[in-house]
């Protein structure tokens, strides 16, 4: 009876997701005076207690009948005990009271959990418990091996669980009584008066989720069927689940396993490790040895243990293990299966079997928040859900917690815990509840470290890095790449950081769990001041600029120019730089997120020259690869650095990057204002090269938005300035932009010819890049002047170019060119016709994969303008589809005030409403008109000729 009320307690408050906490606060009562009850405490609980939790849990009925009467029948038979107890003091003390041992009569000592230390005496175990307990109000550790919310300090065992918690074991890292033990005989006594057979694990989770695959190698290497050995570990960092997965793994095996579950709690992680032969002192115990039959020394104690589990099916748990030399001293006979939990795999021992655990996946995490907080509270709030488990990282630990937030807040939602979270600086605070906390367990993993490990896991994570490579933590600590290295494998050995493997470009790559980088963040904050970090700092982004000038000058792509060397090389390792020289894109591809988010960092703290310079040296690469999103952001943040520095070449050169990058967000008015101020700060400081390549992207943006005289002025100016300023390249950028201004005018054998002198230029140079570009412009001027057999050519050596520098834009943006080309051809006297030409149908098939590539790359522009060019196909071959694809492209004109572009989709419309015999052709072809005389362009006279509008304008000569 007496086990009765604290298994009803127990049980009535899992199933309502209650932590001991949350169910005390509904109650009135402390967390104390519940978890007592639930382990059967010698004094009952008075029936006021009984009745006021029987409200608070909303039992009815027979269920609370049956509560009732079982704490009532605890409450009179432990005063019925006492006073039996009193009658025995007063007729004298028993022979073996006062020895800790029993007398020569007297029987063996009962089993007791084992936690690698003595049980206390009871006056020394109120002494702990009223420490714990004041601790615990403070929110600090009850002892320095045991801070708040691990084994040590109020929950079950002696290391972190990964969330998983029981959080109603005894303190002191005692296992539970005898309410776990559902497999066997309580308290582990004999069966039929034989050997005993203990059931020592503790209570499995009734909300456990996920782990699948885990417990499945688990069950094939514990099975006492089989002939293999029988020893698993369950590794992972802290957080992730381990003592609950062995737990769970243990409860299910547990029928195999009829001569005994023992558990042991290592307290591997903390400040006070258990000594194993306290640990075999223990489990010798457990087994019945005690008193003078138990031997002295640990060799002793292992053989007798090794003796006692011979031929036995037992299974045995070893929680918290600090490593292969606690552990290797406590394997029992070779007939008993063996799990052990820790931080590292301990593939030393012999015949291991290692499950290395990873943060649950998203899924899995939403069904442990459901199971923890209730389902349909949960799902009907899925987005705010999935925000939630993301903030977890995956740890199960905080998964569980914010669960039991929600859980004992019945008037909180997923939103409002979001918004609580929201605030980094305060999201550990808020990942806290009762007994559960994720700052302790990172708290007690840290403390194991050398000061350099753990002055890096704070420099670490105070940049918003998502990954970073090995030669990172030398450049962050300021010390040699061995040392870097040394301190790289500590980190990982605590289960801090963990490995991703290769990135791109073949380098080890490492990171933080979302959670521990917080932790990492605060530390940082906390322990390293403002000048130790910059200077940290500082290194870290001076290595990282290094790597990306050698990356740069590989990648043929050296259009924008706008680091200007303002930040001298930094001394870099030798490997990685020669990964940066050997596979540039690659490279920048695996970097790129670190490259944001150190130039970010310098930017925030002021060191401005190093934030325009890794921007400046980052810009071609986004170009190239069509990151603009990345590159607005860098260019957007190192010129508000240089700014509140005072570094007005800074600025210009950020402004110019900025309305370059602007221009391909077809945010034209933006990009005009910035490219606008980057030529006249320019100008101020003198750096009339800087000027000059401002005004030629000026003047290409003036003509995309049809305002051609002042694109054209912008340009001859801007192209003699780059001649005379030493800047072949950019003068033959230049020219190719002059060429398109001169194509919307209808000028296009001019067109033509100037772009032929861009070409010369950029092969003189030696050029990919430049050369594929000016290409590229050459095979539009072709073809507006008529000449698409040329203008083929042109684009098919464009897009070989593109492709060989790793540009899918320019490739993309030259696949367009090729299908308009190819589908201008007339047709091979084979094919009969021109819509049964095999040309048209290369043609087509360059224009989807153009498209294709514009579509995943979000830019618009191309995908407009590809869309007008298979429109214009479709209207030719009469499809239906054509108008839909053409109004798609017009709408895009029109926001955009394209004009020219805007004419020519008119045009294709009206022949598509021709097809389908639409009066509103004719409507369409005098908006067309209206257009191209506005931009007096040739195709006006055109238009006007078909639509019976005499003098039609002409263009300037």
């Amino acid at each position: 009876m007496e086990d009765a009320y604290g298994i009803l307690l127990r049980r009535h408050r899992l199933r309502l997701h209650l932590t001991q906490e949350a169910l005390a606060e509904r109650a009135g009562m402390s967390s104390r005076s519940i978890a007592e009850m639930e382990r059967s405490p010698a004094r009952g609980p008075r029936p006021r207690s009984v009745e006021r939790l029987a409200a608070a849990l909303g039992l009815t009925g027979a269920e609370r009948e049956e509560f009732v009467e079982a704490g009532r029948a605890l409450f009179w038979a432990s005063r019925a005990g006492r006073d039996a107890r009193r009658r025995a003091s007063a007729s004298g003390p028993h022979p073996a009271e006062g020895t800790g041992r029993p007398g020569p009569s007297a029987p063996a000592s009962a089993p007791a959990p084992v936690s690698g230390r003595a049980k206390p005496a009871a006056p020394a175990a109120r002494r702990e418990r009223a420490r714990e307990d004041g601790a615990r109000l403070r929110g600090g550790p009850a002892d320095a091996g045991a801070p708040a919310g691990t084994r040590g300090g109020g929950t079950h065992g002696g290391g972190e669980n990964g969330g998983e918690t029981h959080r109603d074991g005894p303190p002191g890292g005692e296992a539970h009584g005898r309410e776990t033990h559902r497999d066997g005989p309580p308290g582990g006594e004999a069966r039929g008066g034989g050997a005993p057979s203990p059931r020592q694990l503790p209570a499995d989770l009734p909300d456990f989720v996920g782990r699948g695959e885990e417990l499945a190698v688990l069950r094939s290497v514990l099975d006492p069927a089989g002939h293999r050995a029988r020893l698993a570990v369950v590794s992972g960092p802290p957080g992730v689940g381990k003592t609950a997965l062995a737990v769970h793994a243990g409860h299910a095996l547990a029928s195999r396993f009829p001569d005994g579950l023992l558990y042991a709690a290592l307290r591997g992680t903390s400040a006070d490790p258990a000594d194993p032969a306290e640990v075999l002192a223990q489990l010798l115990r457990v087994l019945g040895v005690a008193g003078a039959a138990l031997p002295a020394g640990l060799d002793a104690r292992g053989g007798l243990f090794r003796d006692r589990t011979a031929g036995r099916r037992v299974l045995l748990l070893l929680d918290d293990a600090g490593g292969y030399r606690q552990v290797e001293p406590l394997l029992p006979a070779k007939d008993v299966a063996v799990l052990v939990t820790s931080r590292l795999p301990l593939t030393g021992l012999p015949g291991v079997t290692s499950v290395d655990l990873r943060p649950l996946p998203d899924p899995t995490a939403v069904e442990l928040l459901c199971r923890v907080a209730g389902s349909e509270r949960v799902r009907a709030e899925p987005v705010a859900t999935a925000e939630l488990v993301a903030a977890c990282g995956g740890l199960p630990l905080a998964v569980r917690i914010l669960g039991a937030r929600l859980a004992a807040r019945p008037h909180w939602t997923a939103e409002t815990l979001n918004l609580r979270l929201a605030d980094e600086r305060r999201r550990l605070d808020e990942l806290s509840h009762g007994d559960l906390a994720v700052r302790p367990v990172l708290h007690l993993a840290r403390q194991a470290l050398t000061p350099a490990a753990s002055r890096a896991f704070a420099l670490l994570g105070e940049p918003d890095m998502p990954s970073f490579p090995e030669w990172a933590v030398a450049a962050f600590l300021g010390t040699e790449p061995a040392s870097g290295a040394a301190v790289l494998e500590e980190l990982l050995d605590a289960r801090l950081l963990e490995s991703l493997g290769p990135d791109q470009a073949g380098q080890p790559r490492y990171r933080f769990n979302e959670v521990t980088r917080l932790y990492a963040r605060e530390r940082r904050q906390a322990e390293i001041g403002a000048a130790e970090w910059n200077d940290a700092l500082a290194r870290a982004a001076g290595g990282w600029l290094s790597l990306a000038r050698l990356a740069q000058d590989r990648l043929h792509c050296l259009r924008l120019r706008l680091d200007d060397g303002a930040v001298p090389a930094a001394v870099v390792d030798p490997q990685a730089a020669a990964v940066a020289a050997a596979r540039p894109i690659e490279w920048f591809e695996a970097e790129r997120e670190a490259l944001a988010a150190v130039g970010g960092a310098c930017a925030e703290l002021g060191l401005a020259a190093l934030a325009r310079c890794l921007a400046g040296c980052c810009a071609d690469f986004h170009e190239l690869r069509g990151y603009y999103d990345d590159w607005r952001r860098a260019t957007r943040s190192a010129h508000a650095a240089c700014r509140r520095a005072g570094d007005r070449a800074g600025e210009a050169a950020m402004l110019r990057g900025l309305g370059t990058c602007l221009v391909e967000l077809d945010d034209t008015d933006a990009a005009a204002s910035a490219l606008t101020a980057a030529r006249e700060l320019s100008e101020e400081v003198g750096d009339r090269g800087g000027a000059a390549m401002a005004s030629a992207e000026l003047g290409l943006l003036l003509g995309l938005m049809g305002r051609l005289d002042q694109g054209e002025a912008e340009l001859r100016h801007a192209v003699e300035r780059l001649g005379r300023a030493g800047l072949p390249l950019a003068k033959a950028t230049a020219l190719t932009s002059l060429g398109f201004v001169l194509r919307q005018r209808g000028e296009t054998a001019m067109a033509v010819d100037v772009v032929r002198s861009a070409l010369g230029i950029a092969r003189s140079c030696g050029d990919p890049f430049a050369e594929a570009y000016v290409l590229r412009g050459l095979a539009n001027s072709l073809l507006a002047h008529g000449r698409p057999g040329e203008a083929e050519g042109a684009a098919r050596q464009a897009a070989i170019l593109f492709d060989r520098v790793g540009d899918p834009i320019g490739t993309a943006q030259s696949l367009r060119s090729l299908g308009e080309a190819l589908s201008q051809l007339p047709a091979p006297s084979s094919a009969g016709s021109w819509a049964a030409s095999p040309l048209l149908a290369e043609a087509k098939a360059a224009l989807a994969a153009a498209a294709a590539v514009f579509r995943q790359r979000g830019h618009r522009w191309g995908l407009a303008l590809t869309e007008l060019s298979l429109g214009e196909i479709e209207a030719r071959q009469g499809l239906p589809e054509a108008a839909a694809r053409l109004r798609r492209s017009l709408r895009y004109w029109t926001t955009e005030q394209v004009p020219a572009l805007r004419a020519r989709t008119l045009v294709a419309l009206a022949a598509a409403a021709e097809n389908d015999g639409d009066p509103a052709a004719c409507d369409l072809l005098r908006q067309a008109y209206g257009l191209y005389r506005n931009l007096e362009s040739p195709a006006a006279a055109e238009l006007a000729a078909r639509l019976g509008i005499p003098g039609g304008t002409r263009p300037r000569s």
